[in-house]
């Protein structure tokens, strides 16, 4: 089997295992695949762009939840809290995040986006925005509809 040509700062581009009954109707490996050609895709969009994925989910969080503690960005970012920390620091410092202590409770830091953030999450967005049409082309709006709402219930049913 031929080796493929490594893009340096890129994952390898593989193809799932097929004939093996146990991975094909397997939901926990089919979801793992389709979340790692989803992180190679999206990795290599952004790396275009000088950014890296910790970095854009910062910056897409932020644009859909303005004004959250650092805790709720460290789980709906899926970072580790260390590495956050740096990422915000130097976003701030770019003038693309502002931290600011609650007013009422000043162990809390809330994150803002600044303007300069929401514009370049509108522009990542566009990529972004392609990127999951072209995952759900051929799909009808219903069917659209029904991946999203078992993708949702998959995800409440791991959290009880």
């Amino acid at each position: 089997m031929a080796r493929r040509k490594r893009t340096r700062g890129a994952l390898p581009r593989t193809d799932p295992p097929t004939g093996h009954t146990l991975f094909e109707d397997f939901l926990p490996h089919l979801i793992a695949w389709l979340a790692y050609k989803l992180d190679v895709d999206l990795h290599e969009k952004l790396r275009r762009r000088r950014i890296n994925v910790t970095r854009w989910r910062v910056l897409a969080v932020l644009a859909m939840a303005d004004g959250i503690t650092i805790n709720e960005l460290v789980e709906r970012a899926m970072t580790k809290q260390s590495a956050l920390s740096r990422v915000l620091k130097k976003m701030e410092s770019e003038g693309l995040v502002r931290r600011v202590p609650r007013s009422d409770d000043a162990r809390y830091v809330e994150v803002f986006l600044c303007p300069l953030g929401r514009k370049l999450f509108d522009e990542l967005n566009v990529v972004v925005s392609a990127r999951q049409e072209r995952l759900l082309e051929g799909f009808s709006r219903q069917e659209t509809t029904d991946a999203l709402a078992l993708m949702r219930r998959l995800t409440r049913n791991l959290e009880r």
